[in-house]
């Protein structure tokens, strides 16, 4: 719900701002107007393909399996594999950030949240690039920091998360390293 009141907050204010221009100046509202519309039209087809990918990701991986590889007894493992997964995943943030709420419905803690999302910093399609502009030095010091970083802050985040551990961890021969 408070998701839902922030939306519609900005889609309120964003609808007030148009409101103002109009008032001040009408031809560059109504070109402001266009321009947004032009990005709308051009953007809606990947976001249904997007959301669509993500109704099939929710319905076809098992939160059993999410909650194993990304939940709280992946340990070290999975934020290695999350800090991987954020470094090699490309896309806009209008993907990116419901395909985290996704992974944290299905089980996935905090620290793999956080930890993908810092090393989507990496962008390793780009590394080349950023290897021909800034130096190959720089480049491999800046990813491996975004790395170890996202690691750190990614525990961090847990740590200072209210709700983040399990109500009651299993501890080994619990069963649930059988998930």
């Amino acid at each position: 719900m408070v998701a839902r009141v922030k939306g519609e907050s900005f889609l309120v204010a964003v609808g007030l701002l148009y409101a103002l221009a109009l008032a001040l100046d009408p031809p560059r509202a109504v070109r402001a107007a266009a321009l947004g519309g032009k990005v709308f039209l051009a953007v809606v087809p990947v976001m249904a393909a997007s959301f669509g990918a993500l109704g099939l990701f929710q319905v076809l991986v098992k939160k059993e399996r999410i909650a194993r590889s990304l939940g709280h007894q992946s340990g070290w493992r999975g934020l290695l594999a999350a800090s991987a997964f954020g470094s090699v995943l490309v896309g806009p943030v209008y993907i990116i950030f419901p395909l985290l709420l996704v992974m944290r419905e299905h089980g996935a803690r905090w620290a793999i949240i956080t930890a993908v999302l810092t090393s989507w910093a990496v962008k390793v399609p780009m590394i080349p690039l950023e290897i021909q502009f800034l130096g190959w030095r720089f480049a491999a010091l800046r990813s491996a920091l975004v790395i170890a970083a996202s690691i750190g802050l990614g525990l961090l985040v847990e740590l200072l998360m209210p709700g983040s551990r399990p109500a009651t961890a299993p501890g080994p021969g619990s069963g649930a390293e059988d998930l």
